[in-house]
């Protein structure tokens, strides 16, 4: 496995996962470095919910109406946690309608879709990403992986950690639970990022799509006639129920389908939010060393990570009939925009929130959403980071921030991650 990473071009994983980079070329924000938090605390503090953009009550310009475009609808902004939580239980009257949006690039799939078309589609392929799946993750991918990525950096005392490591560890488990070859993944990652870049013409997306299907397409077919034990195979042995109450094999279009939006989620928020975790650790060296010698607390680590920075901090949905929020109206059709972040510092729900702490007593967040779209890759992150985690603590003693290196920020408006992880070690 070392032979087939070192032929990964270095030049293009640092293009593809350069934090500010990312944010520039895929999505509003820029490269927004600031605190946001004392902003979302004010937001929340005048009333849970606003009218207007999360970037309108931050103070940041929205991006002007695109000309010749419909007029966009009007826009909700929630910031605490029993309406966020109570927005994700009630899909219907808030549905995942604008995720629609997906369908030109993915194909159809279950971010858009709800009721009981969701739910049948999700749970084919809710089976294998289940908690007592992961062992299975583990010993196929994860393990042997993590050990690989760490060999190559061990010895030097050096990392850049956020390319070197994190970003590595979610794409090459993901696209090998796909039986997609080495030398395609980075090409897979790329067309990823021109699906879902928000300044890409709507015909390049889906040209992306179009080739990524190219990718993915002889690998079906060779599933379909020898199946494997991969994510692949177990899509092509389950089935799906349709409303006739027809059972059926999934289609080549409804695999693609999945695979384009699992390798999306897959390659992109673990890398971040295990980089956030690490983010966190180095910068409170004694709780570095706590979660070091107790390693019940890499639980803890992880989840307070998700519950303090979130990778993704706002989702949407849309209001199919007049409603209220929190003494707001909301009329139907408007977009509801739903911070996550400020959510899980809601100090209703926990002591000083906006601090880290591997020793908080566990409570449930918002980070992977909630209700019938909670995230379906939610227990294989957790179990990235673990084994990540562990393996680091394991085998880069002493680990600690490059000395003379400029110190890393969390950046991003709408995804969030550190812009580097310069570490030493030994």
């Amino acid at each position: 496995m070392l032979d087939e990473i070192a032929r990964l071009d270095p030049v293009k994983i640092r293009t593809l996962f350069d934090t500010g980079g990312e944010y520039r070329r895929s999505r509003s924000g820029g490269d927004f470095a600031v605190d946001f938090h004392a902003g979302l605390r004010k937001a929340r503090e005048s009333g849970p919910v606003h009218a207007g953009t999360v970037e309108q009550a931050l103070g940041l310009p929205h991006p002007a109406p695109v000309v010749g475009r419909a007029k966009p609808p009007a826009i909700f902004s929630v910031f605490d946690y029993d309406t966020v939580n109570a927005v994700f239980r009630d899909p219907e009257t808030f549905s995942s309608e604008v995720m629609q949006s997906t369908f030109d690039t993915f194909g159809r799939n279950i971010l858009g879709m709800g009721g009981t078309e969701h739910s049948r589609h999700r749970g084919v392929v809710q089976p294998s990403f289940n908690r007592n799946m992961m062992q299975w993750w583990a010993d196929r991918w994860i393990n042997d992986l993590t050990g690989s990525l760490l060999d190559r950096i061990e010895a030097r005392g050096s990392a850049e950690l956020n390319v070197e490591f994190c970003a590595l560890l979610p794409l090459l488990t993901i696209t090998g639970s796909f039986g997609v070859g080495m030398d395609d993944t980075l090409r897979l990652r790329e067309l990823i990022e021109q699906m879902i870049g928000a300044t890409v013409e709507r015909d390049d997306r889906i040209a992306a799509a179009a080739e990524a299907g190219e990718i993915l397409g002889p690998v079906i077919a060779d599933r379909r006639a020898e199946p494997r034990d991969d994510l692949i195979s177990k899509l092509l042995q389950g089935t799906i129920r349709d409303e006739d109450g027809t059972r059926r094999g999934l289609t080549d279009a409804e695999i693609l389908a999945f695979a384009r939006l699992i390798l999306t989620a897959g390659s992109g928020t673990t890398w971040r939010q295990l980089g956030i975790t690490l983010w966190a650790l180095l910068n409170e060296p004694d709780q570095l060393d706590a979660v070091r010698r107790d390693r019940s607390l890499v639980r803890n680590a992880i989840e307070e990570s998700l519950r303090w920075e979130v990778t993704d901090p706002t989702f949407y949905r849309t209001a199919t009939r007049d409603t209220e929020l929190g003494g707001v109206a909301v009329p139907a059709g408007s977009r509801v925009a739903l911070c996550l972040t400020a959510a899980n510092h809601d100090p209703k729900r926990w002591d000083d929130p906006e601090r880290f702490d591997v020793r908080r007593p566990l409570r449930p967040h918002l980070s992977f959403a909630g209700g019938p779209h909670v995230c379906l890759g939610m227990h294989l992150a957790r179990a990235e980071m673990s084994v990540a985690l562990n393996a680091i603590l394991d085998r880069l003693p002493n680990l600690r921030w490059a000395p003379g290196a400029e110190r890393p920020v969390l950046m991003g408006l709408h995804w969030r991650g550190p812009s580097e992880l310069p570490v030493v070690f030994g």
